[in-house]
């Protein structure tokens, strides 16, 4: 049978890979604070509070997911990503994989989803920030991004009380930068992130699998931070391509 007629479970957030962290807490077993180094959620706190100073920067990424077929056989699906962004209210996401290609540009008063290979597009509404506008685009319109968690680390939102594990894995080198491993675990994933030994406390790298699906699927993304881009205003509005097609979300219902 032909690959592209079997049933990716991964499908809209999965290729998508990581929109925000979803997780709980676990139940039984040693109590989550003698597990969890303190060392490991100041890392996790230093992050986050760095992340949230940057008030302007350009990210890009390569990703790769696991994409488990309805055999539970596993596909090695490769990606790219990148970011601009102007904080509050200014964000471009360009994303390619082995499956798909979006563009997200929000603009302070509107989001717009671009399909570049169909040349169709989406355009409504947003709220007044990056933050509501990622988390709306997700839970309204089932739009997710890789790596969309990073605004919610050095929040309220940050998941640090789900935590129930965390430790130092060691030491390691990612794009020929000194960073320290750190590993995690929650209800009901595990994550490892790279973070950098020297300079700014920036993750480098990022790993999330799975642990409610038996096959555990594992989602990895390398990261080259900006953190003084020259960012084109032009880069957060949208142009229409000649001949390109208006769609509406399934979400907004019928014009009226």
């Amino acid at each position: 049978m032909p690959i592209h007629r079997r049933i990716l479970r991964c499908t809209a957030s999965g290729l998508f890979l990581l929109g925000m962290i979803t997780i709980s807490a676990a139940q039984d077993g040693k109590a989550a604070s003698d597990r969890t180094e303190p060392t490991s959620i100041q890392a996790l706190e230093n992050m986050g509070k760095h992340l949230q100073s940057l008030q302007k920067f350009s990210l890009e990424s390569q990703t790769s997911v696991d994409a488990v077929l309805d055999t539970d056989q596993k596909l090695e699906i490769g990606g790219e990503i990148s970011y601009e962004v102007e904080r509050p209210n200014k964000l471009r996401i360009d994303l390619k994989t082995d499956v798909v290609q979006g563009e997200f540009i929000y603009n302070g008063t509107t989001f717009t989803y671009v399909s570049p290979n169909s040349n169709t597009y989406a355009q409504v509404p947003a709220p007044a920030t990056i933050k509501e506008t990622l988390e709306e685009a997700a839970q309204k319109y089932h739009l997710t991004f890789p790596l969309a968690d990073l605004f919610a680390w050095g929040t309220p939102d940050a998941p640090i009380k789900e935590i129930v594990e965390g430790f130092h894995a060691g030491s390691a080198t990612v794009n020929g930068k000194p960073t320290d491993h750190w590993a995690y675990r929650t209800g009901d994933q595990d994550f490892e992130v790279w973070i950098a030994s020297d300079g700014p406390p920036l993750p480098l790298k990022v790993s999330l699998v799975d642990r409610d699906d038996q096959t555990r699927p594992r989602m990895t993304a390398v990261l080259n931070w900006n953190e003084t881009p020259d960012i084109q205003a032009s880069a957060f509005e949208f142009t229409p391509a000649p001949n390109a097609q208006k769609l509406r979300f399934l979400e907004e219902g019928n014009p009226q």
